[in-house]
């Protein structure tokens, strides 16, 4: 028995404390690693929290440039010359595409969407070692549309914008363009940068699998887009001004030529235009084509000079309106080695007459009573030989020299225009001075600046300068008038049906490095304000070395009657004669394809110069006149604001700039339904 009971196991002292001692040590065990966990935690969420995060953000955050939209440029009337569209970039994730081993499939189906494309460009894109990497193609809605139809994992498009112009040539001297990197280079978009593009801002974005996921969301409040600059351009008379640039290269085949049209009572332009020219919305072929020379050109201003000679002397009181003086019959030895020559051979003319037949002598017999010291002062009093304080670059200073160089025979050349140069907008400027009464104003191209919160954050104040007497400018007004209206005058060819012209020709002849000046070059030119008694405006129109004449009165005035007619009647001047101006018609939207439809014959549509840009009217519908606003050439953006100041219920059809509008009906109210349709600028 005794035996037995050592065979069995003992039974233990208590069995609850073996429990309780088993628990005790596997909860000291867990209790030791959850302690031992939780210091790992606070190790790394607390002590190295820092170090760890920045690794972190090194792999996934990285800082993202949004870039704010660029501003609009817009006309005086709110038409639109310059703006962003919204287009499409290629993304791609060259890692991934590797990984499905379609790098070769993707980079045939990019070159064939753009054949232009640089191959190399984008097998080095496909060949990094990233997740995320922008290309530089820009893809309308529909290449965008091409490249979502291939669902390839590793490609896909973000949205971006396009600086397109959708009048295309019209005012390009003016506007200028972008470069590739979307800064100004040219025209406003270079004086106007700063305000044109706006603010930008950097944003904190994640980027997972190859794809960017902004930490807000959206851009913040730093963002700002850019100022819409209104300029002081009249598209309708910018048009008019490009037409008949056109018909001087057709017609006269010069090396080049330029056109000013301004108002005089506030010094703003209202259209300026050169030959040759560009499209922004092109690559430039030549550098020739982007040079203003309107703004650039150096030239002397010739007869327009005997003006300004004129206006001085009468002011200073060394000569009477009505005085007489001998013209040497067409020729005088002014100095032992000089001869100065008359184009009209005349004996006595009043001062009226040696303006209207233009005679050198007679003016350097004014200048020589003026002396050297005061025509210099004068001269200079009408801003000659410095830059015009207008917001465009390059604009030249021209050229003159301190009258203490001057010799004899250089005094008199700059009397009459030569031996001294000027931009064609400065001697539009000089002239306004005339037209406004004495008063010089300096030029202006911007007339404001609204930012994004339509604050109005520049505004042009013209500062009047009084430079002659009243009396002085209204008689020499009154003088240049017989330029154009007297049967001796040398501008005959500048009068415009219905309205007094108070101008001047000018025929200089270009210098010549060799001999002095050429015998078969020229600048022919011919300047003017009208209406005369109250000029609404002044135009200049200059020809660089025509072919086939050389004289103003026969190259530049007929160009100069056609645009100042046309300006008169867009402006809505009324003719000094009585007649009134043709009736003008409303013309209402009609079907391009339907060929029954017609235009009325006296439609003022079919005269009036097509803007540069548009289509052809055989292509495009007639845009409505009258009750309705034109939308034509605006954004979606600036469509819609347009159509709410005008109470319209706006159907926008497609994505660019407008192209086409159509009144379809009207809502509950009576206000007008319009359908604008739009396409991207081409």
């Amino acid at each position: 028995m005794t035996q037995r009971r050592r065979l069995l196991p003992q039974p233990m002292a208590s069995d609850r404390r073996a429990v309780n001692r088993r628990i005790g040590l596997v909860g000291g065990i867990i209790l030791a690693g959850l302690i031992g966990v939780g210091a790992k935690a606070h190790q790394v969420a607390v002590v190295d929290h820092e170090g760890y995060a920045e690794r972190g953000n090194r792999q996934q955050l990285r800082s993202f440039k949004l870039t704010a939209s660029r501003g609009d440029v817009v006309d005086r009337n709110g038409m639109t010359l310059a703006t962003s569209d919204r287009v499409h970039q290629v993304v791609i994730n060259p890692r991934q595409i590797r990984a499905h081993g379609q790098s070769d499939e993707v980079l045939g189906l990019l070159l064939q969407l753009f054949p232009d494309e640089d191959a190399a460009y984008l097998r080095g894109e496909f060949d990094r070692d990233k997740a995320y990497r922008l290309l530089r193609m820009l893809l309308d809605d529909e290449q965008a549309a091409i490249v979502e139809s291939w669902k390839i994992a590793g490609l896909y498009l973000e949205p971006a914008t396009r600086r397109v112009y959708p009048r295309g040539l019209l005012g390009s001297h003016i506007i200028g363009r972008v470069n590739g990197q979307g800064e100004g280079n040219l025209g406003i978009e270079l004086s106007m940068d700063e305000r044109l593009r706006g603010r930008d801002a950097q944003s904190p974005a994640y980027f997972a699998r190859g794809k960017k996921l902004l930490v807000d969301g959206g851009p913040g409040p730093d963002v700002a887009r850019g100022d819409t600059v209104t300029l002081t351009v009249d598209s309708a008379i910018q048009a008019m001004l490009e037409d008949e640039l056109n018909e001087i290269v057709d017609r006269w085949h010069p090396v080049g030529a330029s056109i000013v049209v301004l108002d005089p009572r506030n010094g703003e332009v209202l259209a300026l235009g050169s030959r040759p020219t560009f499209d922004p919305n092109h690559k430039v072929e030549k550098l020739a084509q982007t040079s203003s020379l309107a703004l650039q050109a150096a030239y002397e201003p010739g007869s327009t000079m005997k003006a300004i000679t004129v206006a001085a002397a009468l002011d200073e009181g060394v000569i009477r309106a009505n005085e007489t003086l001998y013209c040497e019959k067409g020729r005088w030895r002014y100095t032992p080695k000089h001869v100065i020559r008359d184009t009209h051979a005349a004996e006595w003319l009043d001062i009226t007459n040696i303006l209207a037949e233009s005679s050198n002598i007679c003016t350097t017999k004014i200048a020589d009573r003026l002396g050297k010291a005061k025509l210099d002062h004068w001269v200079r009093r009408f801003h000659f030989g410095e830059r015009p304080a207008i917001k465009l670059p390059g604009a030249t200073r021209g050229l003159l020299s301190p009258h203490e160089k001057w010799s004899d025979i250089q005094a008199a050349n700059i009397s009459f225009g030569q031996g001294m140069s000027a931009s064609p907008l400065q001697v539009a400027a000089a002239f306004g001075a005339l037209a406004n009464r004495g008063e010089y104003i300096q030029p202006a191209i911007v007339k404001r600046a609204v930012d994004y919160r339509g604050e109005i954050v520049y505004e042009h104040t013209p500062v009047p300068e009084r430079v002659v007497r009243p009396g002085t400018a209204k008689t020499v007004m009154k003088m240049l008038e017989s330029v154009v209206h007297s049967r001796h005058g040398t501008g005959n060819n500048a009068a415009v049906p219905g309205y007094r012209v108070a101008g001047k020709t000018s025929t200089a002849q270009k210098a010549d490095a060799k001999k002095g000046y050429s015998d078969d070059e020229y600048f022919a030119s011919f300047i003017g304000a009208l209406p005369a008694t109250d000029p609404r405006v002044v135009i200049l129109v200059s020809v660089d070395n025509p072919e086939g004449g050389h004289f103003g009165n026969e190259v530049a005035a007929p160009s100069f009657s056609k645009l100042g007619e046309q300006v008169m009647l867009h402006l809505g001047v009324p003719r000094e004669d009585g007649v009134a101006p043709p009736k003008t018609l409303v013309v209402h939207e009609r079907d391009p394809n339907d060929p029954t439809a017609k235009i009325a014959v006296d439609d003022p549509s079919d005269d009036a110069p097509a803007l540069p840009g548009q289509r052809p009217r055989a292509q495009r519908m007639v845009v409505t006149v009258g009750d309705l606003p034109n939308f034509a050439g605006l954004g979606l953006a600036a469509s819609t604001d347009l159509a709410d100041r005008n109470h319209i219920t706006l159907e926008a059809v497609g994505s660019g700039v407008a192209v086409s509008q159509e009144q379809v009906g009207s809502d509950r109210d009576g206000a007008p339904i319009v359908r604008v349709v739009f396409e991207p600028a081409k």
